[in-house]
């Protein structure tokens, strides 16, 4: 593990291994690289392929910083974060993937910089009209990640429990990512080749892809918990990049 320091000082805990083309992979909320990457095998998969395989624990998750100040995750913070990585590591051109909140995550990220090549894009809901929780409802899930016995208990907090995370600091990102993560004219900016990877029991990955200028979609048997440990999922994911090294990527 190492680490570096982003844009407000918020230490950031990144692995960078084997060689080849870079894929940087950005796991969900309340989870970490090792609980999304590693315990499912995917990143030893792409490791097989030939590839260089870079994954970073978000703000406020596993072994990076958990600033419990709300401040510290507005205006998106992650997204900088992961700016901050790829001007480190001098990374140009790179492939990118993300699972639920590291697949927004991902898309901001691309918006503010560039530079990616592809991305890979698992667990993502487009939402038709708000792109951000009300008030009522951002108050009621911080109030619950914050309390022992919630009434109500949501998944956020029965995950964040079952990993043993730090619930201050997911708690503190629930109530400080107040803005809209991005709307569907921004996504059709997005001029790159995208997959998306969804469950059969979640939002429908092609309609998800239907919100971008080159996108396809593809459903695996599992819920927005279990896609990742799909053992189809890896293939999906290579069968894509190496697509695009081949140059025969198939838009919807």
């Amino acid at each position: 593990m190492d680490t570096f320091q982003s844009f407000d000082d918020v230490e950031i805990a990144y692995w960078d291994q084997g060689e080849g083309e870079p894929i940087l992979l950005l796991h969900g909320f309340t989870a970490n690289s090792h609980i999304n990457w590693e315990l499912s095998g995917i990143a030893d998969e792409l490791l097989k392929s030939g590839r260089r395989v870079i994954m970073m624990d978000a703000r406020g998750h596993g072994e990076s910083d958990k600033p419990h100040a709300s401040y510290s995750y507005w205006n998106r913070a992650m997204a900088k974060d992961v700016g901050g990585l790829v001007e480190y590591l001098m990374l140009y051109d790179y492939d990118v993937l993300g699972y639920s909140m590291g697949a927004k995550v991902a898309i901001e990220t691309e918006l503010m910089f560039g530079r990616m090549r592809s991305m890979v894009l698992a667990g993502l809901e487009i939402y038709d009209k708000d792109w951000t929780l009300s008030d009522k409802e951002r108050k009621r899930r911080v109030k619950n990640m914050l309390s022992d016995n919630p009434e109500g208990q949501d998944e956020y907090w029965k995950y964040a429990t079952k990993t043993g995370g730090d619930r201050k600091a997911f708690a503190a990102r629930l109530e400080g990512n107040i803005y809209p993560e991005f709307n569907h004219w921004q996504l059709k900016k997005l001029h790159l080749p995208i997959l998306i990877i969804n469950g059969t029991r979640e939002y429908d990955a092609e309609k998800a892809a239907s919100h971008f200028p080159d996108a396809r979609g593809v459903s695996l048997r599992g819920s927005h918990v279990t896609v990742l440990r799909n053992k189809e999922f890896s293939n999906e994911v290579l069968t894509f990049l190496d697509s695009l090294n081949s140059g025969s990527i198939q838009s919807k």
